[in-house]
């Protein structure tokens, strides 16, 4: 069995959601003490996220793609990015932008409680303990969405134009 993660990247607090194809099946975060050194809360996250990649081996993971407004931050964000990349680096790693992610739940901009709200709305016995998780919850569902619109679109296309899908070379399908 196979599993999708989503996770939004942080120093302080790592959000993890893992879905078994439509099912969310674990929801949590990685908080780590400010008073210790990068490398030991770097150490922290990979070993929590060794284990859940041992528990529920991935298919495919989603990640918040960072973005740079402070110079410091953004160099310890990217720090996270590595290890996740260096522990994920044989399964496909899918980043969204902030704005994707945010169309894909609420169609347009949105807070980060609003985005709570609206997934609460399709998943009401869901409990987020915090934004990251929430966060996380919606790069899972972001990829869902695109994933179904992208197999709808497909085979639209092969409906609509069926002669010209035959006749082009090298018709290859990508995955995104």
């Amino acid at each position: 069995m196979s599993y999708i993660y989503g996770l939004d990247l942080s120093m302080s607090d790592t959000g993890i959601t893992i879905f078994d194809d439509t099912k969310p099946i674990f929801i949590g975060s990685v908080a780590t003490n400010p008073e210790k050194s990068h490398g030991e809360r770097l150490k922290e996250i990979y070993d929590f996220l060794s284990f859940l990649r041992d528990k529920y081996p991935p298919n495919v993971v989603c990640i918040e793609r960072g973005f740079s407004r402070f110079n410091n931050s953004t160099q310890v964000l990217y720090k996270v990015h590595g290890i996740v990349n260096m522990l994920f680096c044989d399964i496909e790693q899918i980043y969204y932008t902030p704005k994707t992610i945010k169309d894909n739940i609420v169609s347009g901009k949105a807070s980060k409680e609003e985005i709570k709200d609206k997934i609460l709305e399709e998943y009401p016995d869901i409990i987020f303990k915090n934004n990251d998780e929430s966060d996380a919850f919606a790069i899972v569902l972001t990829y869902l969405k695109l994933r179904g619109d992208d197999a709808d679109a497909s085979s639209k296309k092969k409906q609509i134009q069926p002669n010209k899908s035959r006749s082009r070379k090298n018709n290859k399908s990508r995955k995104s």
